[in-house]
């Protein structure tokens, strides 16, 4: 738990962040007078700096979901706890209702050199994360020091750094390119992903992080991109990406995380038996861990795109896009290597390792114009053979010769070392549409702004696949029959996992012990987010309250879960255009059976100085 940690048990490293925080406030308080730093350095090349800094803290706002924690580990910190995945809740152990979460003292400073019709551009960003650097989890230590840089507790990154040429020819004509490491904004989608925004990795942790800003969402990545204007109502727009850049998410044992397996580096993946801790399975008289072998990241070459836009003057001036994209995959997948012999004492000798599959082909469409004041904009994208992950723990049983899985026919197990695949390639196509409008003068502001978007994916050949759902609550189905609570054979979880009652493995079984919660044909949601802006309520200063609401109405997909909502309710207030504070909270709930987000509601604060 963070919040002990430094509040209780070492008071000086308190002491040492609210120094810290002074310090920083100080300097960026002093630095009211501070502007960007421009001048001309003769008639055709100008020199621009601009900078971002922030200091911010979030919070849990609850404690953790006991039917997500493991019940051995919960115990051994004296938590409460029923769940039964030894793989899924060092996160959620790691803290309690009230603990500081992150706090992150950061910013993002970039260089321009402008000419006439070319220039080039370099940024970088640094942070540094007092929680996660100094403090201990209740459960486990916080240690990231083999995580890809950009996931780590403190660092320090090139962000940007490329070089551009405006090109403009006669009859509207135009050629606009860049070269090197350079963000690509593709797609229309405001809150989806999964769509033209495939083609770009995404730095989710840096979104998690208090006073997140939009330019960390989208990773750069070296290529060359263009846009040729052909005419003022035609043009066409490509890249070549000369390097792999996955997107990154939260680490193993933070508040955010995925699993504690599945970030670069975690693990080694454990196998709990009839109640082992953590420890146990680690250093116990039996190896229960899974090696994870080096990461096999994709090849460097391959990634492309091409788009063609045309202006449509008879649908209101309307514009019709037209995508190809090959890609690989931003989001690892990991495949299994089987057992070398039977037997519960040969776990250990099974291995797991994290794949990018290659060569994601999609094709696109998108369309964006106005009815009457309303902005509409919408995009369709097919994907022949995206990759879906299959459910984790039905690949671990079928590393263990368990011959019950979905991944071979009922009654046969996988060969001696074979090497699984974690995921099948399956046609996914999904399509978005979306409204934004700004009203005037709406409950005394200036200006009150909607944005709604309606998302909908459709999974051919799903079949008997199952895909997706959370390790938390163990495997699908089994593939020799259906649960029946008289024959142990058709039990998903055994008597005495996690040392769990009897009653209480039974009741588990009658409800996860089938093929619910997994990927479906269709699924659909929505989100919807409100913003007023009110000018006049303090001198010089715009507050703005928001609202934003996520409902995901029918089906599992990638990304939806049927019956999961959630509500971010904030407000900013932002002095002279430069000084912004913000406050928000985050609220998980619903009626998905098969969430593991609602436990995770949290508050942020966040001071911005933009110079």
């Amino acid at each position: 738990m963070v919040n002990k940690y430094i509040y209780f048990n070492e008071k000086k490293n308190h002491v040492l962040f609210i120094q810290r925080v002074g310090i920083s406030l100080g300097l960026i308080l002093s630095m009211s007078k501070v502007t960007a730093a421009s001048f001309d350095i003769n008639d055709d090349w100008k020199f621009e700096t601009n900078t971002s800094l922030s200091i911010g803290q979030s919070w849990s706002t609850q404690n953790a979901d006991g039917t997500l924690l493991y019940k051995p580990d919960a115990l051994s910190i004296g938590k409460e706890g029923s769940g039964i995945d030894i793989n899924g809740d060092n996160g959620r152990a790691n803290f309690e209702k009230g603990d500081a979460v992150s706090q992150i003292i950061k910013g993002l400073t970039e260089v321009r050199l402008n000419g006439q019709q070319q220039g080039a551009v370099i940024s970088a960003k640094y942070w540094y994360d007092h929680a996660y650097e100094t403090g201990k989890g209740d459960f486990i230590t916080f240690d990231d020091s083999t995580w890809p840089r950009l996931v780590k507790f403190k660092g320090i990154d090139l962000w940007d750094a490329y070089i551009w040429k405006n090109f403009n020819f006669e009859n509207a004509k135009s050629l606009d390119l860049k070269l090197g490491k350079h963000a690509l904004s593709w797609g229309k989608s405001q809150f989806f992903q999964n769509g033209l925004n495939s083609v770009s990795a995404f730095d989710y942790a840096a979104m998690n992080r208090p006073g997140g800003e939009v330019k960390e969402r989208i990773i750069p990545v070296e290529m060359f991109s263009f846009i040729a204007g052909l005419s003022d109502k035609l043009k066409v727009e490509g890249f070549y990406q000369f390097k792999f850049r996955p997107s990154v998410i939260d680490g193993c044992g933070t508040f955010f995380e995925v699993s504690d397996v599945f970030a670069e580096n975690c693990g080694p993946l454990l196998i709990g038996g009839p109640g082992f801790t953590t420890d146990q399975a680690i250093n116990g008289p039996l190896d229960f861990t899974v090696a994870r072998l080096p990461s096999e990241y994709a090849k460097n070459s391959g990634q492309y795109g091409i788009a063609i836009k045309q202006i449509i003057p008879s649908l209101n001036n309307a514009e019709l896009g037209a995508y190809y994209a090959n890609y690989h995959s931003r989001i690892l997948h990991f495949d299994g290597v089987v057992v070398s012999e039977p037997g519960a004492q040969n776990y250990h000798t099974a291995r797991i390792v994290s794949v990018y599959p290659q060569d994601i082909e999609m094709y696109g469409l998108s369309l964006t114009g106005k009815v009457g004041k309303t902005a509409i904009f919408s995009e369709l994208n097919y994907k022949p053979n995206m990759p879906l992950h299959f459910n984790s723990t039905d690949i671990v049983y079928a590393q263990a010769l368990y011959d019950d899985t979905p991944l071979t026919a009922a009654g046969d197990t996988l060969k001696l070392g074979e090497r699984i695949n974690g995921f099948a390639r399956v046609p996914v196509t999904q399509f978005t549409l979306g409204a934004a409008n700004t009203i005037p003068n709406v409950l005394g502001a200036s200006a009150l702004s909607l944005v709604g978007e309606l998302g909908i994916n459709h999974i051919s050949d799903v079949g008997n696949y199952h895909f997706g759902r959370s390790g938390a609550f163990g495997r699908s189905g089994l593939s020799t029959g259906a649960y029946d609570p008289s024959k142990l054979e058709t039990y998903c979880i055994t008597p005495k996992t996690g040392q769990l009652s009897d009653k209480e493995v039974q009741d588990l079984n009658e409800k996860y012990c089938n093929d619910k919660g997994f990927f479906e044909e269709w699924s659909f949601g929505y989100r919807l987010r409100g913003a007023l802006s009110y000018n006049d309520l303090l001198a010089q200063t715009t507050v703005s309250p928001s609202l934003m609401f996520r409902h995901d109405v029918k089906g599992y997909g990638p990304n939806f879960q049927e019956g999961q909502m959630a509500i971010s309710a904030g407000v900013s207030a932002t002095y002279q255009k430069k000084y912004v504070t913000e406050l928000s909270y985050t609220n998980f709930f619903g009626s998905n059976e098969f969430s593991t987000l609602d436990d995770r509601d949290f508050a942020s604060l966040a001071f911005k100085l933009n110079f």
